[in-house]
């Protein structure tokens, strides 16, 4: 036995020789403050930090740039401040110092002189803060330049810096609720030490000699569902104890025998599930959720070991449904929920129903609401050019018209008319003669004044009984039997009448505002150039708020309902029914906020939609409109608290350009545009989307209902009323 103890010893020597160096080793810190410089930039560089490292608590003022770094392991030793200082730059110094058990890094500047905002990156080892947007001094380049020898200027070579790698987001905090639970399964009880050798001795025997030595009462609490074979009371334990505290000796034969324990006044009960027994009197209480409903309540609260009843809705075979997972820190405690009323009531020790109520608090928490300003830009720029270039040239019997590009070409002092022949250069064939037209005349259907044909009447007398007589006029009848119709005596009655040809049966038509008629001279030459640009541009603009709550979705629809078709459909009875099918043509936003953390970020989906009426048309006198529309989906995004997002690209672009032309003469240079017609249109429409989220503060305006603290009185009487 001597030698195995100084072999050990003589190990334990070997072991503090051989960890020396790295005990050692550890508790240097490895930490180097560098800088890299570039034209413009100054990269502080922070080796031996690792990879958990993180820049919190950044402060900048004009000249001070400040920031704590967590996240590093700065050994047993104290951490030596290091200083780097900077020549020819606005920054004037670099230093890194202990802070706590983090670092501190502050840059400052040279008076008069500001810190720019940094750039913090990692390249997998080091930290690196770039400072960029710096002038400092111009580097100039140094060497000696032998003109009898050829060779180069030594230039200041420059390495850029290196990417830094690509590695995760930081983390950000999150709302934490702790809280203590004691060991339920550990007996506080307090005796004299124990000194015991037990071997092979029974459970029960054992703790009732614990609990005669500590003066304490012992009842056995026995299951009557376990079979007595597998009786745990009589599972034999061994140990032995040397002046061992009391309370420790008592829960190691507990727990060496599988069996449960509860001190309840000055009696030791014993069992195999005695935490939800006890002499004294349980409690009662009735939880009122405000905004997680009670099923997920219940639920929670049996996945924690109560004993969570749940009465279904049926009216004739109403049942109970029980659900508990067993085990947890809520066993022994039992509760019942009412969906109607929203509440929870649990029955139990006082100290389990406490433990329960600080979970409720917890997980009974208000959503999130988001205000979500949304503003739809749509761009439309149009850009359209048309030249045009238009002449007429008579020469003896010979006409020439260009217009527009188009060639119409005469011989002869007259044309034939459209019905006879071709030569219809002006669109009308009621100008027989070319170079002759009449000025600001109009066309319109021929109308006379005429007396208007009224019924032929006669005189018919009548005689009554008395032989008085009457007379009163009727309407002709002829032999025929048919009604006679003559011309209106009445001079002064006339009415409006179209002519019409009685050999065709068409209406006849005459000349309106005829004034008087040009004719162009013989040898002679006019032209004009008609050239025009037009450029517009349009914005639709529209700017919802939408409020929403997390886990939640909205949606805005504006516009107006037009129809896009028309179907005809024949009944039975031989008559048409139209079914006009109708569409909204506007903006559609549909909004959809998945969740917002306890760090301001706020995940979301914004999906817009525009859409345009375009005519396509008529049927059945009816307009018919086709839908010219763009739509985006940005799926998941991740938005700070009040940063705006701006999504853009979603463009349609249209170039169109048409020529018309003379064949031959219109391909001639210069000359040729006498004889040519020219069009461009272009088309550019832009949709921009912008989206800036506000988390709303639930306790902006006001304290009630949110952080209400009672006064005494209404204290007392809301803890009585608890009670």
């Amino acid at each position: 036995m001597s030698g195995l103890l100084a072999l050990g010893v003589a190990s334990a020597a070997l072991d503090g020789v051989v960890l020396a160096p790295s005990a050692l080793a550890r508790s240097t810190s490895g930490v180097e403050l560098r800088l890299r410089r570039s034209p413009g930039r100054v990269d502080v560089v922070i080796a031996g930090l690792g990879t958990e490292v993180r820049a919190v608590s950044q402060n900048q003022s004009d000249g001070l740039w400040s920031a704590r770094l967590t996240g590093v392991y700065l050994g047993d030793r104290p951490f030596t401040p290091q200083q780097q200082v900077i020549s020819s730059s606005e920054l004037l110094s670099v230093r890194l110092e202990p802070l706590d058990s983090d670092l501190q890094l502050i840059v400052k500047a040279r008076m008069g002189k500001r810190v720019p905002t940094p750039t913090i990156g990692s390249n997998g080892e080091s930290l690196v803060v770039s400072f960029a947007g710096l002038k400092g001094s111009g580097m100039r380049s140094s060497g000696r330049l032998d003109l009898r020898r050829p060779g180069r200027v030594v230039q200041p070579v420059m390495a850029p810096p290196m990417r830094p790698r690509a590695v995760a987001p930081p983390l950000g905090d999150m709302a934490v609720g702790t809280m203590l639970i004691n060991n339920r399964s550990f007996v506080k009880a307090s005796g004299p030490p124990v000194s015991l050798t037990l071997n092979n001795a029974p459970a029960k025997d054992a703790l009732m000699s614990l609990a005669r030595l500590g003066g304490f009462g012992f009842v056995f609490v026995g299951d009557g569902d376990t079979p007595s074979d597998a009786d745990s009371s009589e599972y034999p334990v061994s140990m032995a104890f040397r002046n061992e505290r009391y309370d420790r000796a008592l829960n190691s034969v507990l727990m060496a025998s599988g069996l449960q324990g509860r001190l309840d006044g000055n009696t030791l009960l014993v069992g195999t599930a005695v935490s939800a027994k006890s002499f004294g009197p349980q409690m009662s209480k009735v939880f009122r959720m405000n905004q997680v409903d009670v099923e997920s309540a219940s639920q929670y609260l049996g996945n924690l070991g109560a004993v969570m009843n749940s009465p279904s809705q049926g009216d004739s075979d109403s049942s109970v449904a029980s659900y508990s997972s067993g085990y947890g820190p809520l066993i022994g405690l039992t509760g019942t929920a009412d969906s109607r009323l929203n509440t929870i009531t649990l029955v139990g020790d006082p100290k389990l129903i406490s433990v329960a109520q600080n979970y409720l608090r917890q997980i009974d928490l208000r959503k999130r609401q988001v205000a979500v300003k949304v503003q739809i830009l749509s761009v439309d720029l149009d850009n359209n050019k048309s030249v045009n270039t238009s002449f007429s040239s008579r020469i003896g019997d010979k006409f020439i018209v260009s217009e527009n590009g188009n060639a119409y070409i005469n011989f002869g002092k007259y044309k034939p008319s459209s019905a006879s022949g071709t030569g219809v250069y002006s669109g009308d064939s009621g100008y027989l003669q070319p170079g002759v037209y009449d000025t600001n005349t109009e066309i319109g259907p021929m109308k006379r004044f005429v007396r208007p044909f009224v019924a032929r009447q006669v005189r018919v007398e009548t005689k009554d009984e008395d032989g008085n007589i009457t007379y009163s006029l009727e309407d002709y009848i002829n032999e025929s039997g048919e009604k006679e119709y003559i011309r209106d005596p009445n001079p002064d009655s006339l009415a409006e009448k179209e002519m019409i040809d009685e050999k065709s049966g068409l209406k006849l038509y005459e000349k309106v505002n005829d004034n008087e008629r040009y004719r162009q001279p013989d040898n002679s030459f006019y032209a004009y150039l008609n050239s025009v640009i037009v450029s517009s541009s349009a914005k639709t603009l529209a700017q919802p708020t939408l409020l929403v709550q997390e886990g939640e979705q909205a949606k805005v629809e504006a516009g107006e309902s037009v129809i896009t078709g028309r179907t005809t459909t024949e009944t039975s009875n031989n008559s048409t029914e139209f079914t006009f099918t109708r569409e909204n043509a506007g903006l559609v936003l549909d909004l959809k906020v998945s969740r917002i953390d306890d760090n301001g970020f706020i995940t979301m989906e914004v999906n817009p939609q525009i859409s345009v009426p375009v005519g396509a048309g008529n049927q059945g006198g009816v307009p018919i409109f086709n839908l010219s529309g763009r739509k985006l989906q940005s799926g998941s995004i991740r938005l700070r608290d009040r940063q705006t997002l701006i999504l853009t690209g979603v463009i349609q672009e249209s170039d169109r350009q048409q020529a018309q032309k003379w064949p031959i003469l219109g391909d001639l240079p210069i000359v040729g545009q006498l004889f040519r017609s020219s069009s461009s249109t272009r088309q550019k429409t832009e949709l921009v989307i912008v989206v800036t989220p506000t988390v709303l503060d639930d306790d902006n305006g006001g304290s009630y209902g949110y952080g209400y603290r009672p006064g005494t009185p209404a204290g007392r009487e809301l803890i009585q009323a608890g009670t």
